[in-house]
């Protein structure tokens, strides 16, 4: 017999001084029959400041908010957390993600009402609520999910979260390998009902499929749309909406203006009236906004606002946030065969790639970039990440923190790879490459950085090569012109997975990922991906993560932590770990 399940509920990569980042979304799982869960964890947003003054409801529900414009709105095209932020408010999918008053993930059903799953584990069954429309009053069927999951996987269109349908019975044959859209398991049943079937169990399928790239479509207005020579991808005017809001403005590069959307099936629950998105560049200008509260709500990136608007939290003017994400930085080495251990010649030794992960101080990182307020990373899974109801960290000690990083210690082990790879001489005769192109003031204090702590721990010399624009770096990476560069993933859902699978041999990802292999530690992610027992996933992925940083397979530097504020007025403002960066629809103004 099937069970049956409701759910009461950020790939992304990061190129740090080398590139852009993208986001993406994903929930809890609740036990069957419940309509809510949560996870606890000690990565909650954490907010030091106190009650609302009042709950008195201010006569105009307005929230303004800074934005970075959207180079589209095709949910199965998602790529940056701006999409992901204004999609979220827009459409509706299967599940939706918000934060208790711990600040605790909680994932409700949305667009779906219920599912079962088959004993198995392999055939889904989705159960879609009634009564749910689009903005032009036309209905939300199983087909448009139907449709949209099977253009997710459409080769012609390359969408770059394909591979999280892989897991369905000829998804990745279609999208990659030639083979027949109708072979792909996802089948409309009526109106209201759709399933999916996958190869093989997979734990972590309903944390994907709540992602905005599985959103539903509605493929007659695409299909005209292209057939006109309509812009689908980023014309707001060809869409329609399913969510709590609508887009009803835009000015390209300038603004948007999102209005409640009357015929969203929960519309009764959202308060806000509106929400204008702006433009704004520079850091100094958006806090000026905020402190004139012509802005309501700002993730700060110029981290010196900290210290400075301690008294405004003091004093109740703002609320502050800190709040983790799963998100973690570190310095890609070249592993790959081709690449012949990197311009070094050492970089396929694993202990000259553990000293080098040894030799990097990271509170001193944190305190001289990060103004103290990132985490310290000495493993590969950041701090909140679940498996189960468990919380990773929890579980394990990150596996470098214990080490011994005595500097004799580490040019010991370096000179020992060094011998084992047949590479004569001493330390001091090796010259370690790295490279960027975003070389600005930040970026380049960081490669300096780098290069002070391997060559005073480890007694080599580092290079620093730069690059004039990102098609040119990316050449040299491809021709395997670096010993390592700094790189980043923020994950896709709440599983190790999201992190882990990105180091498994022949990963689509292995190219920005310096292509560690080890057939070990791809049978213990194979297997904790297949197992749909949390005590033995959470031991496998242990195990994992702990040979990969025995190997040196990457060096984990942070895990990034967002300082958010928000006007005292702003109240139910959500923050989800996974989810887009804030979510909207439950926000009340109150009054001031």
């Amino acid at each position: 017999m099937a069970s049956k399940h409701s759910i009461s509920r950020r790939s992304f990569l990061k190129a740090v001084g080398a590139g852009s980042a993208a986001v993406a979304a994903a929930g809890v799982l609740s036990a069957c029959g419940g309509s809510s869960s949560s996870t606890a964890s000690s990565a909650a947003s954490t907010a030091a400041s106190s009650a609302p003054a009042t709950t008195e409801l201010a006569a105009e529900q307005v929230l303004n908010l800074i934005y970075t414009d959207l180079s589209l709105i095709d949910v199965n095209d998602v790529r940056n957390a701006n999409e992901f932020e204004v999609l979220t408010a827009v459409q509706e999918g299967l599940f939706r993600t918000f934060t208790d008053e711990n600040g605790v993930d909680v994932t409700e059903n949305a667009g779906c009402e219920s599912y079962d799953v088959s004993d198995d584990g392999l055939t889904y069954t989705f159960h879609l609520r009634e009564g749910m429309k689009w903005s032009d009053d036309q209905p939300v069927t199983a087909q448009n999910y139907v449709d949209s999951w099977l253009r997710l996987v459409n080769p012609d269109l390359a969408f770059s979260y394909a591979f999280l349908a892989y897991g369905i019975v000829g998804a990745e044959d279609y999208c990659e390998n030639g083979g027949k859209l109708e072979d792909v398991a996802v089948e409309y049943v009526d109106d209201l009902t759709f399933k999916a079937t996958l190869i093989a169990p997979d734990p972590a399928f309903i944390k994907k499929v709540g992602m905005v790239c599985f959103y539903p479509v509605r493929k007659d207005l695409i299909d005209a749309a292209e057939a006109a020579g309509g812009n689908w991808t980023n014309d707001y005017t060809l869409h329609v909406f399913n969510g709590p809001f609508y887009i009803s403005d835009r000015v390209l590069e300038n603004n948007m203006t999102l209005k409640k959307n009357e015929k969203y099936w929960n519309a009764d629950e959202i308060t806000l009236t509106q929400i204008n998105l702006r433009v704004v560049d520079e850091s100094s200008t958006k806090a000026q906004l905020m402190e004139s509260q012509q802005i309501d709500v700002l993730t700060l990136t110029d981290y010196e606002y900290v210290t400075r608007w301690e008294n405004k939290v003091a004093d109740g003017t703002f609320q502050y946030f800190s709040k983790a994400e799963p998100s973690v930085t570190y310095l890609v080495i070249d592993q790959h065969p081709a690449g012949n251990g990197g311009p070094s010649g050492l970089m396929l030794s694993p202990k000259c790639r553990k000293a080098m992960a040894l030799a990097m101080d990271r509170d001193e990182f944190n305190l001289m970039f990060k103004e103290g307020l990132v985490t310290p990373a000495y493993g590969l899974i950041p701090y909140g990440i679940t498996v189960g109801e468990d919380e990773f960290r929890a579980a394990h000690e990150e596996p470098l923190a214990s080490e011994d990083t005595s500097p004799e210690a580490l040019k010991a082990l370096f000179e020992e790879g060094m011998a084992e790879a047949g590479v004569s001489g001493s330390a001091s005769d090796v010259t370690l490459t790295t490279f960027l192109y975003n070389a600005n003031a930040e970026n380049m204090s960081q490669q300096e950085w780098y290069k002070q702590q391997l060559e005073d721990k480890l007694g080599v010399h580092v290079q620093i090569d730069t690059y004039p624009d990102v098609s040119t770096w990316k050449t040299a990476r491809d021709s395997y012109q670096y010993d390592f560069y700094s790189m980043g993933w923020n994950g896709d859902y709440n599983d190790p997975m999201t992190f882990m699978e990105l180091f498994v041999t022949g990963n689509g990802y292995a190219k920005f990922m310096g292509g560690y292999s080890n057939p070990e530690y791809d049978s213990m992610v194979e297997q904790a991906g297949a197992s749909q027992d949390d005590a033995e996933r959470m031991e496998l992925f242990g195990k994992a993560e702990a040979l990969l940083m025995e190997e040196g397979g990457c060096i984990p530097l942070y895990y990034d932590n967002s300082q958010m504020y928000a006007q005292s007025y702003v109240s139910g403002l959500s923050m989800p770990m996974f989810g887009a960066e804030y979510e909207f629809s439950r926000v009340k103004i109150l009054a001031h």
